[in-house]
């Protein structure tokens, strides 16, 4: 090792000491020998319905938890979110569809990701904040000089005044604790939601550590910063499924920025506003001049015509909505990121249907997209990330059906296991239906030629075309 390199390396230690020296003369930290410093706690608590512009109307009990108890929280909190059996099955739905590596347990990799990343949380159910004692462990030296520099625990106030947003928007508005039931999902409709909670707290935060405003400039370069989240995700977690990573980037990075834009138009009322009618799909926190603009809600798509799959021996174990976010992870499985995402722009709703039958699972996933040429932008790559799908698209709407697996049985090859679907799109109704009251008429279909064809088409007064063969 060269001198230049020992002299730096000294150099790093004695201003590291230095940086522990100043902190332990500066102002008191949350967490201090493992448990709460009240007085510091108690200052945000005070400080932050001013930064915020919202009052609390019930105390805020705070615990410090180590590692291990950290750790047995977070277990209780996704088992209480969950019914029992209910991610098992999301494993075997995601897996089939892609969204989720084989074996993947995914329990344990969403509580093993929110212990690493997490200082805590407030919890809905309690009501009241957790606080990890080793927090700030691994944000480094920079943050502690930081902080001792300012005289401030600066880490332990950003954390703790999110967090207690966080409270303030449980007492304000109520936070989403119960479990859905799996057969009756809405997945996309919840993380739009939690985007907007989470872009709230993230921006009130550093609102409270930075006396109480951010102008223009800071929102700037607050959501700049956490442009860079997915991609630090990765880095730091590649075994971590990306469909996670990309929900909790989401909710920090177009979280954040959603309700950046509603905070430097109208301010805290208008975030307000936002969380007492907050956007209800991930299309339109990603692209907010729906929201803000002339609103685009998503379409209503109902699953109908299943009956003779049930006949056959199936039974439906999961529905739920996936969304503009997952349709671009989906899609990032063969095409670049740019590409997904122009892919899943012309989102406008769908719903998923997965049915069981033994060990076979046959999926059938309806979209509706905003042109039938954006759906058929999505039509024509579909079978590249969903190479084993029988894909139609009519009008602005496709449909994909995921047949079993391929597994090695006498007789059965890919003409066996597209039966059900075959069945599904060619011989008994198509399951789509979008809201609105629908009426029959006569339609042509094109094929070359110009003969009429024989199936029907259903026109929903919502505009959105329904086929039925």
């Amino acid at each position: 090792m060269s001198a230049r390199r020992v002299q730096a390396r000294v150099g790093h230690a004695l201003l590291l000491a230095a940086a522990l020296l100043l902190a332990a003369c500066a102002a008191r930290r949350i967490v201090r020998h493992d448990r709460i410093d009240e007085d510091a706690l108690g200052a945000v608590r005070r400080g932050l319905p001013a930064a915020r512009g919202l009052a609390f109307t019930a105390p805020v009990p705070a615990v410090a938890l180590d590692r291990a108890a950290l750790g047995a929280a977070l277990l209780a909190d996704v088992d209480q979110s969950y019914r029992p059996g209910d991610l098992a099955t999301m494993e075997r739905v995601w897996a089939r569809l892609g969204l989720l590596p084989p074996g993947t347990n995914l329990r344990a990799a969403i509580t093993g990701l929110y212990e690493r990343e997490g200082a805590g949380f407030y919890d809905p159910r309690s009501k009241r904040l957790m606080i990890s004692t080793h927090a700030m462990a691994h944000l480094g030296w920079r943050v502690t000089l930081l902080s001792a520099l300012a005289r401030r625990d600066l880490a332990g106030e950003l954390f703790a005044a999110h967090e207690l947003t966080h409270a303030l928007q449980d007492q304000h508005w109520g936070l989403p604790t119960g479990a859905e039931p799996i057969t009756s999902a809405h997945g996309d409709r919840l993380l739009a939601r939690r985007a907007v909670l989470e872009g709230d707290a993230t921006l009130a935060g550093f609102a409270y550590v930075a006396g109480g405003r951010l102008d223009g400039d800071a929102l700037a370069r607050v959501v700049g910063q956490l442009g860079d989240v997915e991609r630090e995700l990765a880095a730091r977690y590649p075994e971590v499924p990306e469909v996670l990573r990309a929900a909790v980037a989401f909710q920090y990075d177009a979280g954040t920025a959603f309700v950046a834009r509603a905070l430097a138009t109208g301010g805290w009322p208008a975030v307000d506003r936002v969380e007492a009618d907050p956007p209800t799909s991930t299309a339109e926190v990603l692209h907010p001049a729906r929201w803000f603009g002339e609103r685009v809600p998503p379409v209503e798509v109902a699953i109908e015509g299943t009956e003779p799959l049930a006949g056959a021996g199936w039974t439906p174990i999961l529905e739920d909505t996936l969304g503009e976010l997952d349709v671009r992870v989906l899609a990032r499985r063969t095409l670049p990121a740019a590409a997904a995402a122009r892919v899943a722009d012309g989102w406008r709703g769908d719903r998923l249907r997965a049915f069981a039958r033994g060990e076979d699972l046959l999926l059938l996933w309806m979209t509706a997209w905003a042109s039938p040429g954006e759906a058929a932008e999505f039509a024509e790559a579909a079978p590249g990330f969903l190479a084993a799908a029988r894909v139609e698209q009519r009008g602005p709407r496709v449909l994909v059906c995921l047949p079993p697996a391929r597994r090695r049985r006498p007789g059965r090859g890919r003409r066996g296991r597209m039966a059900a679907c075959r069945r599904l799109t060619a011989a008994a109704p198509v399951p789509y239906r979008a809201g609105g009251a629908c009426r029959r008429a006569r339609s042509r279909r094109s094929s070359g030629s110009s003969a009429p064809s024989a199936r029907r088409r259903r026109t929903c007064t919502s505009g959105v075309a329904c086929a039925t063969p």
